[in-house]
């Protein structure tokens, strides 16, 4: 996804001169082609993620569209403040891309893991949050952010991340989810997935229909606003909902659906959510090794569908 949002950047960058990429000191071996490409429009601020949200903020507010890329937790957590009432207080339409969502950085440790970023995000008023899940949903984030021109969080991964949509170009016009099990009108679970873990999701629903278990399996790269139509459709059918994240079940895609749900029915509904529980990871380790430990990949995610469907 990285390099699908720097192609994009460039074709921005080519058609608009107000498109602006401002780096927190890295990116190395990924951005030197657009520096080479628009010097005019690219700026590297250094370690210094305070000052690097703010002067984002500055070039919003003087009429230019800036894109600014750094490490997600670094960004979220430090510059925090800034993001409040530099660019959210102000709404300047600065488009913030957060890299290494969740274990993506998982060997460097707890200063690295993006555990919390979603729910700082979304609890911030005048901000859309996107999580694609692949570089087709990454391209179609960017160009509505950009359309958007107001303050958005893309949050992505870390390595090169797999295709999995069948569909290469995506658009999108307003907040949505997006149907991946499509001919799935009867399903005994619904699942919703945002960002890297979609691909995991995928392969937990062919483990679970191998089992005679149908998963209707839904991407949401939007957090916030939450497109609420697959609950919905879950309702009216009364069946189970799932949630699947890289990232606390605090606060996260999760929590928003838990809120959609007590706004749409006080009935009793069956819901679960899987992400990190509310602790520090007590290891380090690579992402799939510690998304494992927390009950995260597709094995353990089917397994415990299936545990909880076949609860009386």
């Amino acid at each position: 996804m990285r390099a699908t949002f720097v192609k994009t950047l460039e074709e921005l960058a080519q058609k608009d001169k107000r498109v602006f990429c401002v780096l927190g000191d890295t990116g190395f071996s990924v951005f030197e082609g657009f520096e080479k490409k628009f010097p005019q429009q690219f700026l590297n601020v250094g370690i210094a993620e305070q000052n690097f949200v703010s002067f984002g903020a500055g070039l919003a507010a003087m009429g230019m569209r800036p894109f600014i890329y750094n490490v997600a937790s670094f960004m979220t957590y430090r510059a925090f403040e800034q993001i409040e009432l530099d660019v959210c207080y102000q709404e300047n339409p600065v488009v913030l891309v957060g890299v290494g969502g969740g274990h993506a950085y998982g060997t460097a440790g707890p200063t690295h893991h993006a555990y919390f970023d979603l729910a700082l995000m979304s609890g911030l008023p005048n901000i859309t949050v996107i999580c694609p899940a692949d570089p087709v949903e990454m391209r179609a984030a960017m160009i509505y952010a950009y359309q958007l021109r107001k303050p958005v969080y893309i949050r992505i991964g870390r390595s090169a991340n797999d295709v999995i949509h069948a569909e290469k170009i995506l658009k999108f016009t307003e907040p949505s989810a997006l149907l991946m099990s499509k001919g799935c009108n009867e399903a005994d679970a619904v699942l919703l997935a945002t960002g890297t873990m979609v691909k995991d999701a995928m392969q937990a629903v062919a483990l679970l229909q191998k089992q005679g278990i149908v998963v209707r399996l839904y991407s949401v790269p939007f957090i916030k606003p939450l497109d609420t139509s697959p609950l919905e459709w879950a309702l009216n059918s009364c069946t189970p909902i799932f949630t699947l994240e890289e990232h606390s079940m605090r606060g996260g895609l999760g929590t928003a659906v838990e809120e959609a749900l007590q706004q749409f029915t006080m009935k009793p509904v069956t819901f679960k959510k899987f992400g990190f529980p509310d602790m520090f990871a007590p290891v380090t380790g690579s992402r799939d090794y510690l998304n494992d430990l927390y009950g995260l990949s597709p094995v353990k995610v089917a397994a415990q569908i299936t545990q909880t469907l076949e609860a009386p």
